[in-house]
């Protein structure tokens, strides 16, 4: 296994074929949002997200910028391996105030 690293996204592959990825953006100079990790159904997905969110947090802090995270399963393991580059106000995953699926089936509220 592989992990590349292109702006915006780091991926792990193996024989050519993709298994995980993890996609950022930069906010602003100091400021980076990890916006998504994808695996590749049947992988090891605790493992490979793992990998690629430690591989992020050691290139956030060699260009020293702060975090904001947006994918769920990013947020839970950072609520068990804390760090310091965490912006403060980061949304919650569970409980009442947390951010929830957006319906697929929307019903209309205007005339069409």
């Amino acid at each position: 296994m592989t992990i590349t690293e292109r702006p915006g996204e780091l991926a792990i592959t193996a024989d050519e074929r993709l298994l995980a990825s993890l996609h950022y953006l930069s906010l602003d100079a100091s400021t980076w949002v990890l916006e998504q990790i994808f695996v590749r159904p049947a992988q090891p997905a605790a493992e490979l997200a793992e990998q690629l969110i430690k591989r992020f947090t050691q290139l956030a802090t060699t260009a020293n910028v702060h975090l904001k995270v947006l994918d769920p399963y990013a947020k839970r393991y950072f609520t068990t391996h804390p760090t310091d580059l965490l912006v403060a106000h980061q949304l919650p995953v569970s409980g009442a105030a947390a951010v929830r699926p957006v319906a697929l089936h929307l019903e209309h509220t205007e005339e069409e």
